[in-house]
């Protein structure tokens, strides 16, 4: 894909600042509003129970996992390769325990895999291991928490389609797992490969490991990104270091964005796009937009440029052709692909933010395949977008266009 329209548009960007970020030139999009969608039927459940208080949640491919304040951890959702990490295979459409006896700080489900930190720091995988994403030498499957090998303690973990990051409390960044692509940050590129330390010249606080490419960012505040660059998911123009005329190429090394004057805190990376939130809460997106998840108020590709609007953000999750952010106010805005009730209460594919059904003020979020969850201000779990594997965690199949309370068996209902 070649952004050659668009060169002038990246160099306003790499220009612009926090105060007055610049905006993509475009025809003026007037935003439909169009009727709710109907839910689906209603489908038999279980006897279920109000969830316990939960300190964080993450969205995988068709998995979610969740950390409550008593540092117990459960998953939910399809369960296939054992990425439920409950020593079993079965789908499941309300929360399991896992690892349990271990004190859990935060987790992070990945494709077919999931990886969490306990309160020590030590990293515990579980689920594929068919790249060596769970950081074992076993390849196959793994269902249960397996405990990752010679990494140092760390206090951030991110779980990507094939491939694992981490970083400890010094700044050091490690990854393992697939590296066909770069996404480890390797020159060497394999289908396996142990945990390596990645640019051990910088300093690191934040990664986000996507389905064949990582972002981080350094301690300055400074954006890299490396691995496939499919659909510029990389933020960097067709000809550069990581794309050649006849499709994307190998990108091993990390890079740095072109937004040279900008400083970030924190990134997230979904299957052909990535969004980046600077340090004045402005949000930037870019790579491929079909779908009108890049924010711009249109449909046309794009390499770094700040959303649609004047919403500061706090956080951000990308999935695969949607995006959901966060406000400073508690707002959770979706925009992209609403096939599957993605956006929570819009009717069709949008290319602005909105905000999502209801009146519910969030303090975290985080997008999966087709569906996102999110953690309410009194640490309640809800969720919303597809259920096909059961990954709302409502005890049944059944898709929502709203935010779903994630719900527990009952005691007599295990």
């Amino acid at each position: 894909m070649r952004w050659s329209p668009l060169a002038s548009l990246l160099l306003v960007v790499a220009c612009s600042t926090d105060a007055t970020p610049k905006k993509p030139v475009a025809a003026p999009v007037i935003e439909q509003k169009a009727p709710v969608r109907e839910a689906p039927p209603e489908e038999p459940l279980p006897a279920m129970s109000a969830s316990p208080a939960f300190s964080m949640v993450n969205a995988g491919a068709g998995h979610t996992c969740g950390v409550a304040e008593s540092a117990e951890l459960f998953c939910w959702g399809r369960n296939d390769q054992g990425q439920l990490g409950d020593s079993g295979s079965t789908e499941r459409t309300l929360p399991v325990a896992v690892g349990e006896g271990l004190k859990w700080r935060t987790v992070s489900a990945g494709g077919t895999h999931s990886c969490g930190l306990t309160t020590d720091g030590a990293a515990y995988c579980w689920g594929s291991s068919i790249a060596g994403q769970l950081g074992s030498d076993t390849l196959g499957t793994i269902p249960e928490p397996y405990r990752v090998q010679k990494v140092p303690p760390f206090v951030r973990i991110s779980a990507g389609e094939n491939h694992t990051c981490a970083i400890t409390a010094d700044g050091r960044l490690y990854c393992w797992g697939e590296n066909q692509h770069g996404e480890l940050g390797l020159s060497l590129f394999s289908k396996y490969s142990p945990a390596v330390q990645v640019a051990p010249q910088l300093e690191w606080s934040f990664v986000s490991a996507g389905s064949h490419n990582s972002c981080a960012i350094t301690l300055e505040g400074k954006l890299y990104c490396w691995g496939l660059n499919n659909g510029g998911g990389l933020g960097i123009e067709s000809g550069d270091a990581c794309q050649s005329d006849d499709g994307p190429r190998l990108c091993a090394l990390p890079l740095r964005q072109p937004m040279d004057t900008l400083h970030f805190t924190t990134v997230a990376t979904g299957l052909t796009h990535s969004c980046a939130i600077s340090t004045g809460g402005v949000l930037y997106c870019w790579g491929s937009n079909d779908h009108g998840q890049l924010g711009s108020g249109f449909r046309e590709p794009l390499g770094p440029s700040a959303v649609i609007g004047d919403a500061r953000y706090v956080a951000v999750s990308a999935g695969r052709e949607f995006t959901c952010a966060l406000t400073k106010g508690g707002v959770v805005q979706c925009w992209g692909a609403d096939d599957d009730g993605q956006l929570a209460g819009r009717a069709a594919d949008a290319t602005v933010p909105a905000p999502i059904a209801g009146n519910t003020k969030f303090v975290s979020l985080s997008s999966g395949r087709a569906h996102s969850c999110a953690l309410s201000a009194d640490h309640t779990v809800y969720c919303w977008g597809s259920n096909a594997n059961g990954q709302l965690g409502t005890g049944g199949h059944k898709r929502s266009f709203a935010p779903a309370k994630l719900m527990f068996a009952a005691r007599d209902n295990p």
